[in-house]
């Protein structure tokens, strides 16, 4: 199925937590997470998606992997199967991605998954630019729009997510980049990256995953 690039996601702990009541963030878990490496297209699907359904995951597959995945690759929902997330995202995305040599099977995908994240760390982005994990602090998306195109030099779709149990907030809760299928950084669909789910003129949040996570404590930047 036709597709011409890939989007690759990360999505913050706390964020995805406030979207699902049964949820855990584990003590190894202290940074941002891969929600997927997807097979994407500009057209109305935005991709193909369940590509072969006589490849199901098997965990067998990635065993080398799997202590990476848990820390930086997790589930963070205890009401499901342990590799469901895994087994999730290879079936829908996975499968679409092996015409590639270097995403051709379980291996491949989940390992190219976890080069990207550290390739293109989020949490390291952010700090760079002086955007913390603050209880306090809001931060305004233009400006986090602007400093993550700094750090890359490409546009980013930056989404967030209202915590309608907790704090009542939006909070900050994925990001995605582009690449070509040579895996080089090319600015996401202006479309997308307009259409953020942030809001344009008040402050979202950006909380810590853990208590004594490094943070700051302001008011607004």
């Amino acid at each position: 199925k036709d597709w011409n690039y890939f989007t690759f996601a990360q999505q913050w702990p706390i964020a995805v937590c406030a979207e699902h009541k049964s949820c855990f963030i584990p003590d190894s878990v202290v940074g941002w997470g891969i929600h997927g490496l997807w097979p994407s297209s500009d057209t109305e699907s935005k991709g193909p998606e369940n590509c072969n359904g006589s490849w199901p995951f098997d965990i067998n597959n990635v065993m080398p992997l799997v202590p990476e995945l848990k820390k930086y690759w997790p589930n963070l929902y205890p009401d499901t199967k342990a590799n469901s997330f895994w087994e999730h995202e290879w079936s829908k995305h996975g499968t679409c991605a092996t015409s590639l040599p270097a995403t051709s099977n379980e291996l491949k995908y989940f390992g190219m998954g976890l080069k990207l994240h550290a390739k293109y760390n989020i949490s390291r982005i952010l700090v760079n630019q002086g955007i913390l994990p603050s209880k306090t602090a809001g931060y305004m998306i233009n400006e986090t729009e602007a400093a993550v195109k700094r750090e890359l030099g490409v546009d980013a779709v930056i989404e967030c997510v209202y915590d309608k149990e907790k704090t009542k907030k939006q909070l900050l809760y994925e990001i995605s980049i582009c690449l070509t299928k040579e895996f080089e950084l090319i600015s996401c669909n202006k479309k997308e990256v307009s259409e953020t789910t942030c809001p344009r003129k008040e402050p979202f949040f950006y909380p810590p995953v853990h208590d004594d996570f490094p943070q700051i404590d302001i008011s607004v930047i």
